[in-house]
């Protein structure tokens, strides 16, 4: 009899999970994140036009501003009050004026210049215009020249170059004392004044540099010299101490003098009991006598 042998019961393979609920599960995390992200995306894109859209008017509403300033002329008013706002501030800090420095004068001088210059202690620094204020004493009759400069935090210092006396002005019986350039400094008497040279005559003044330029190159004649007349504003008369005219041409007056101290060196002219010595025409000199004495010598003029 044959012997039957049962075959092993076969097991049942073990169910697997589903994969589509474990996908479903993993990717609901992402999809929340997803939908995150993409709202913040939504939202800075929101933001950034929301600000370039402020921006944008708030450029709008400044040219408006302006160009309701500029129209109505209020721009400048507007950049004032922004300068002042500026300069009280830093005034506050302590830049502002405390004092004034003046040199190269005499002190009554430095004192009448600090009072020339509108400022006030106190005043911010940024207030403080060095240019108007050098217009200002450069307005002195006195002043030939000034510098002014900001010290900072507190000080405006002041140098000035004073006009020196350089010679009597005569006119219209006043006399004056001016300077190199013709610059009128004041009134004087000429007794107060011994060594400085006179002038006489419309335009004197300003002509009068030169002429005394070329005296100082003949002593001998420059130590005789009394008074020196501008003629028509065009040629000088010299007046010496002695009463005698040396009368220059308009042009060549340096050659005039040349000659001039030739002649004197040679025949001292200059000694002349003479009312003039004519040196107007180039080469000649015509010495003039006195009225009196040409008539009791029975003559009017010879040449040298």
């Amino acid at each position: 009899m044959s012997k039957v042998t049962r075959a092993p019961a076969r097991r049942k393979p073990a169910r697997r999970k589903s994969p589509r609920k474990q996908t479903a599960a993993a990717s609901a995390p992402r999809r929340f994140r997803n939908w995150v992200e993409a709202r913040l995306r939504g939202a800075r894109y929101s933001a950034a036009n929301a600000a370039r859209l402020v921006a944008g008017l708030a450029a709008v509403l400044v040219i408006l501003i302006l160009g309701g300033f500029f129209i109505f002329g209020g721009l400048e008013d507007l950049g004032a009050a922004a300068q002042r706002m500026a300069a009280n501030r830093t005034a506050a800090m302590g830049l502002a004026i405390d004092r004034i420095e003046v040199s190269g004068v005499e002190p009554e001088q430095a004192a009448e210049a600090a009072a020339t210059i509108s400022v006030f202690r106190g005043q911010p620094m940024l207030d403080f215009n060095p240019d108007t204020a050098r217009t200002e004493v450069e307005a002195l009759a006195w002043v030939r020249d000034a510098s002014i400069v900001r010290l900072w935090p507190d000080r405006i210092a002041i140098v000035i170059e004073p006009r020196a006396e350089f010679a009597l002005w005569q006119i219209e019986g006043d006399i004056h004392v001016i300077d190199q350039d013709g610059a009128v400094l004041g009134e004087a008497d000429a007794n107060d004044w011994p060594d400085l040279p006179l002038v006489v005559g419309y335009g004197a003044n300003e002509e009068a540099g030169l002429l005394i330029g070329m005296l100082e190159h003949y002593e001998e004649i420059e130590s005789r010299v009394s008074a020196m007349v501008r003629v028509g504003d065009r040629r000088w008369n010299l007046r010496l101490s002695n009463g005698l005219d040396i009368k220059l041409p308009e042009s060549e007056v340096g050659a005039a003098l040349a000659l001039l101290s030739a002649m004197h060196s040679e025949r001292g002219v200059l000694r002349l009991d003479a009312e003039s010595i004519d040196l107007r025409q180039p080469g000649d000199m015509i010495v003039r006598a006195r009225p009196e004495r040409a008539r009791a010598a029975g003559m009017g003029e010879r040449e040298a």
